[in-house]
């Protein structure tokens, strides 16, 4: 449209010499210009407001105004489509539930089924890709190999889908910011025998080249290599994301010394000058680091005490801290108390710290804020320490306590008072302790766990039992004890009953004797021994068994009638049921006779019904306790990783070195994660295996009571498999998507390489460890 000013054939207004000066006027006309047409009628359509001006322009008309050919200012402002009226927290909703659609148990689709329908709803609109774009790339998971079709595409060996990544984060920087957590597939490459061979470089070097292109990333998951205190890009590109707060160091000796430590006298295999700074450098930009993992090679990482105490003064932000394996040049006492203010803190294997350094350290202001406090393989000798490290961490929620080489016990001076461990604000305790004797502790019973009062031994999980009957944890609400056996279940007996007298899972019945055949019933009566949870559970099982057929330790119960001259019926037949049956005549005379001598005289005294006494149960009922207030805890037998029994259930290194890919780095280059092979599932010798036709059991199940020949033995706990990588799995065992579940439109759009469903690729996180 274009307005064009002409001369008009006739005057608008007639001509009158005395009304106006001698000018003469000009009108204004509208024409439509032919190549503006089209545009105009879209306009037009789009709003039903007419643009087109209509009135004529002359100087004399007292209501003419330019404001009337102004086609902004003329325009009503349109209505917003519904996609961009609706709120964030709607899109939220509807992305959880097509998340919880792919990802929750017994779906079918996958992590790659779900990024792809996020990327299907990127393109319908713009509301819908400004909603999609923080799912799509805050959190960024790649699963599984990469495809030999997308890599024979790009003409590539190994990486496709992280190259592809590092090309588009780095085209659209907005793209980039949004990254806070990245993980890496696994690696999918054979190693060589040498230290770092080519592929493992070239693997590393892409990842980090994906790190320095995520500004604000938060956290690396899926790969934590040894750092031999050798320069690599990988921990370079870590070093430099200042908004990095999660990190974990595998710590090894270093592969070369150019310098001489000044400590190398005291304190063997520390680091030169240039290392330490090189080191330290590395923490200068983590001022956002909240969670740091430290795990030493062979209980040398190169470390010294003032090597620590300088990296803490780089992290102001610290929160959560794990120290592993580092001998006692490297970690002491006197690091120990000069950590700073901590919510969470692990301590494992670690020589140097002892007893009268962790009670110096509970008893400092620093260690007040802790929240979540571990110590696995300290080697506590006295069970006075614990008592002090209970009491002293007032704000402590979370305490997990593993000692299986040393039992800790009470001085044998002294006088008790109950309780001796107590806690006001713990929540959960894991409590895996060893008991003096192992030995003999499960071969005889001399007292049921629940016959009441419960006996009372010298033994830690004695001790832990009476502290909970005597109210010594308010507010505990969850207790896992794996090693429940001296005394046998006494603090099963302390916790709730569990919930319908099921303690055993589905899986356990294979983990039976063969005399069972796979039957809880007809399983014979005997109890393994050790912390796996299969052995624990098959114990409580047995406890609650025997606790539902004991009818002479049970409650009384006596039903009474009250009313004067009536007898129930039920009462009356049932005896007459229990006499013999006598000679009657044709109208019921002896047998009216017989009753009416029989009969009881009539007194005020109640007739009793029926007398029995309920069976046992195992554990105590409710809640609350009745007379304290203080909360019953709940047993648990199950572990943190379904299927990971042993150990008690406990998240360990060896879970988290395996799904961050440090154990297949060390199974290639030869470098030993565990030293002296601790905490290494190892299957038994084949000759210890009992054969078929043997009569012992192969589990080693031994038999209860005095009656078995010989020395008693105490049973060994049945092997069970355990896999911590999916990979690891039988080919039929594996839970994979290919993408088959949509293929409605045709196979080459949905079909993609068989991954893991998310229930079996989980990584393990460091905060898992606290």
């Amino acid at each position: 449209m274009s307005v064009v000013a002409s001369r008009p054939a006739s005057p608008a207004v007639p001509f009158t010499p005395q009304d106006a000066p001698s000018y003469k006027e000009f009108g204004v006309s509208v024409q439509a210009v032919a190549s503006r047409t089209s545009s105009v009628s879209s306009y037009k359509t789009n709003y039903t407001t007419s643009t087109a001006p209509t009135t004529v322009y002359s100087p004399g008309s007292p209501t003419s105004s330019c404001r009337q050919f102004d086609s902004v200012g003329s325009i009503v402002k349109p209505i917003e489509p519904v996609q961009r009226r609706i709120s964030q927290d709607v899109y939220d909703v509807i992305l959880n539930s097509l998340e919880t659609f792919h990802k929750a148990q017994h779906q079918t689709g996958c992590t790659t089924c779900f990024q792809r329908d996020l990327h299907a709803l990127s393109l319908t609109c713009r509301a819908w890709e400004k909603a999609v774009r923080p799912r799509l790339y805050t959190q960024i998971h790649i699963v599984g190999n990469d495809s030999p079709a997308q890599l024979k595409k790009y003409r590539l060996k190994r990486g496709s889908r992280l190259k592809l990544l590092r090309r588009t984060l780095r085209e659209r920087h907005m793209l980039a910011n949004l990254v806070r957590e990245l993980r890496v597939p696994q690696m999918d490459m054979l190693f060589t025998t040498t230290k770092h061979s080519a592929q493992w470089e070239e693997y590393r070097d892409i990842v980090a080249s994906v790190v320095m292109v995520c500004p604000n990333l938060e956290r690396l998951l899926g790969l934590s290599i040894p750092y031999h205190h050798e320069f690599d890009r990988l921990t370079h590109a870590l070093s430099t994301r200042k908004r990095l707060k999660e990190h974990t160091w595998v710590l090894g000796e270093a592969a070369e010394v150019s310098e001489m430590s000044p400590r190398s006298t005291s304190c063997p295999g520390s680091l030169g000058p240039s290392q330490m700074f090189e080191f330290l450098d590395y923490h200068v930009s983590w001022s956002n680091l909240e969670t740091l993992m430290l795990y030493g090679l062979n209980e040398n990482g190169g470390l010294e005490p003032s090597l620590f105490l300088r990296m803490f003064d780089l992290l102001p932000s610290l929160k959560n801290l794990c120290i592993t394996s580092f001998n006692e040049d490297a970690f002491a006492d006197s690091t120990l108390l000069c950590l700073p203010p901590l919510e969470s803190l692990r301590l494992e294997n670690l020589p140097g710290v002892t007893d009268s350094g962790l009670v110096q350290y509970t008893s400092r202001p620093e260690s007040r804020s802790l929240k979540s406090f571990v110590l696995v393989e300290q080697n506590v000798e006295s069970l006075l320490v614990i008592s002090k490290i209970l009491s002293s961490l007032r704000q402590l929620e979370r305490f997990k306590f593993v000692q299986s080489d040393k039992c800790p016990v009470m001085p044998s001076e002294g006088m008790i008072f109950q309780p001796i461990l107590a806690s006001s604000s713990l929540i959960y305790l894991h409590w895996d302790v060893a008991c003096p004797d192992p030995g003999t502790a499960l071969t005889q019973l001399d007292s049921l766990p629940f016959q009441h009062p419960l006996k009372q031994s010298d033994t830690p999980n004695s001790h832990l039992a009476q502290s909970i009957f005597s109210a010594g944890f308010p507010c505990l609400e969850t207790l896992r004890a794996p090693n429940d056996v001296e005394p046998p279940g006494v603090l099963q007996a302390a916790c709730r009953p569990i919930i319908k007298g099921q303690a055993l899972l589905r899986p356990d019945r294979y983990s039976l004797p063969r005399s069972s055949h796979g039957s809880v019933s007809t399983r014979p009566l005997a109890l393994p021994a050790g912390n796996n949870l299969t052995s624990s559970r098959i114990r409580a099982q047995t406890f609650i068994d025997m606790a539902a057929k004991d009818t002479e330790n049970g409650m009384p119960v006596l039903i009474q009638d009250y009313s004067d001259n009536f007898i129930p019926d039920v009462a009356m037949a049932s005896q007459f049921e229990e006499e013999p049956e006598r000679e009657m005549d044709d109208y019921g005379i002896w047998a009216a006779a017989e009753r009416y001598k029989n009969a009881p005289p009539e007194t005020d005294s109640p007739k009793t019904v029926y007398e029995f006494r309920m069976p046992t149960f195992m554990g105590r009922s409710g809640v609350k306790d009745p007379m304290t207030g203080a909360s019953i805890p709940k047993f648990l037998l199950r572990p943190d990783i379904p299927g990971q029994e042993t150990d008690g259930g406990l998240i360990g290194w060896k879970h988290l070195l395996a799904s961050n890919q440090s154990l297949l780095y060390a199974t290639g280059t030869g470098v030993h994660c565990f030293d002296n092979g601790k905490n290494i599932p190892n299957s038994p010798p084949i000759e210890e295996i009992a054969s078929p036709s043997s009569t012992t059991s192969r589990f080693g199940w031994g038999s209860l009571g005095s009656r078995s020949t010989g020395t008693p033995t105490t049973p060994i706990t049945p092997n069970t498999p355990m896999s911590n990588a999916s990979s690891h799995a039988l080919p039929w065992e594996k839970d994979t998507c290919t993408g088959s579940w949509n293929h409605k439109m045709g196979r080459d759009w949905w079909f993609h390489m068989e991954r893991d469903r998310p229930g079996n690729s989980e990584l393990i996180t460091a905060m898992q460890l606290f």
